[in-house]
């Protein structure tokens, strides 16, 4: 599906971007593992901290203790659509793995190179590194359900897929909608609510064959990663 009253981005956008460095006034990463998904129209984005449990052993939620539970609650993620007018892009998130934070996603883009990306913050204060990675853009796959009755325009989808080149990212939102929040760590409550925000699988991986023959590389749920798409 697309949305009737938006554009597809520039051509350059498009593929899978790995981000190399992300600075801010208070501190400096290069190491978290981030991905973001270009299409056309839609993107898919993970950030998964270097310090992020593996979970060795667990294969859900519920088997996993407080402290796991709280460093999963650090990733981060979304889906939505992609708007670009000149230099500045926006991202407008449909789904968010972290609670909405009052701000808009929007930076302003340098390429540096064809497949290295600058992007700048608008309304807060950052500074990130993108460099597109081989064999990411081509063979473009969206599919993106909502319920039933929903307007595609501004409805929250509940099953989003995207592929393009070699890499695919499927997003499978939380039930519930969070309320505006820091992040999520600040709505923990209890753990049977802290496992019901963090139902939330976003998952990036290669792709060849059909969907069920994809893997799964990484995923905001951890059991995922080395699995088969059609396996979950």
């Amino acid at each position: 599906m697309t949305d009737a009253k938006s554009a597809p981005v520039p051509d350059a956008f498009v593929g899978v971007w790995k981000r190399k460095l992300l600075r801010t006034p208070e501190f400096e990463d290069t190491v978290s593992t981030v991905y973001w998904m270009q299409t056309s129209l839609w993107h898919a984005d993970i950030r998964v901290p270097v310090y992020r449990p593996p979970c060795t052993g667990k294969h859900s939620l519920a088997q996993c203790a407080r402290e796991e539970l709280l460093d999963l609650a650090a990733q981060q993620g979304f889906a939505g659509i992609t708007t670009v007018e000149g230099d500045i892009c926006r991202w407008l998130r449909r789904v968010d793995f972290q609670p909405p934070s009052g701000f808009n996603d929007v930076g302003r883009i340098e390429f540096s190179s064809p497949d290295l990306m600058l992007e700048y913050g608008i309304e807060q204060e950052y500074f990130e590194i993108w460099e597109r990675i081989a064999n990411s853009v081509g063979q473009e796959h969206v599919n993106v359900e909502f319920a039933e009755g929903d307007d595609p325009r501004a409805a929250r989808p509940h099953s989003v897929l995207l592929a393009t080149g070699n890499y695919f990212m499927r997003v499978r939102p939380r039930r519930m909608v969070l309320p505006q929040a820091d992040n999520l760590a600040a709505l923990t409550g209890d753990d049977q609510a802290l496992r019901a925000a963090l139902d939330f699988e976003i998952s990036f991986g290669t792709r060849g064959g059909p969907p069920e023959t994809w893997v799964i590389q990484r995923s905001t749920l951890p059991w995922r990663e080395g699995e088969r798409l059609g396996a979950g």
